[in-house]
């Protein structure tokens, strides 16, 4: 164990030169994470599976604090991850997706993970699941690092319209941000939408939509949401702007 967490502390090395003000630390995070992954172990005949899916949940103020960087440290603590998981010699069906969340009843210090071994559509992986037979029968899954580095969940076929303006914007695995602020991927021209208002992210398979603790809210079918999974011909609305979201059937 005492080597698997070197190789997290040597994964986010940058991390450690930032000024958090919070007495958790990305090291930690990766090291919580790399437990969860030991402890989900599913073993086959020829392989050892292990969860290629994990959600950090984090604290208010721990959230706050890391939430400027959240991507990149979500893509850095999916490498660690990785690179234990080689160490080991386990097995991943794709490179391992990382969610941090807030949730309000962690308390501050602490972060609580969850993970699980899913399929490319984002459903969970029983032991003895056909998946898992057909790769341990030979249908390679190297665990190569680079291969994975590039490697993605398959997303569901989806965009989110804007129907008074008549605009598509397509939906994938990475975070969709909508908001005031020019680097998101929708901006809205709006003083009743927050600098960052809202993110669509890709999760288990299904587009969540989660409000970024706006000052106004995001509504969904007319009721005021945190989070919530969408669906298709779902409305959501942001200031005076209707969203709504568009899904290929059976996606």
């Amino acid at each position: 164990m005492e080597r698997l967490e070197r190789i997290a502390s040597m994964v986010l090395e940058g991390w450690t030169a930032r000024l958090f003000r919070t007495r958790l630390q990305p090291v930690q995070i990766a090291k919580r994470l790399i437990r969860a992954m030991e402890s989900r172990q599913t073993i086959s005949l020829a392989k050892t599976f292990v969860p290629n899916s994990y959600v950090v949940s984090l604290g208010p103020r721990d959230f706050a604090q890391f939430e400027p960087y959240r991507r990149s440290l979500e893509r850095d603590l999916a490498e660690a991850i990785l690179g234990a998981a080689r160490e080991r010699g386990f097995t991943l069906l794709s490179f391992p997706s990382v969610e941090i969340e807030r949730d309000d009843d962690v308390p501050s210090g602490d972060a609580r993970v969850s993970c699980a071994l899913v399929d490319a559509s984002g459903d969970e992986v029983a032991p003895g699941s056909p998946e898992l037979g057909h790769v341990e029968a030979g249908h390679t899954m190297v665990l190569d690092r680079d291969a994975l580095l590039h490697e993605r969940p398959r997303a569901p076929k989806a965009f989110l319209e804007v129907p008074a303006e008549r605009r598509r914007f397509p939906l994938g695995p990475e975070p969709f941000a909508v908001g005031r602020d020019p680097e998101n991927d929708l901006v809205l021209d709006d003083r009743r939408v927050s600098r960052r208002h809202a993110e669509v992210r890709l999760r288990l398979g299904r587009y969540t939509l989660y409000d970024l603790q706006s000052t106004n809210g995001t509504f969904v079918n007319g009721r005021r949401v945190a989070e919530v999974v969408l669906s298709d011909g779902d409305a959501v609305q942001i200031g005076g702007t209707e969203l709504v979201l568009r899904q290929e059937a059976g996606a």
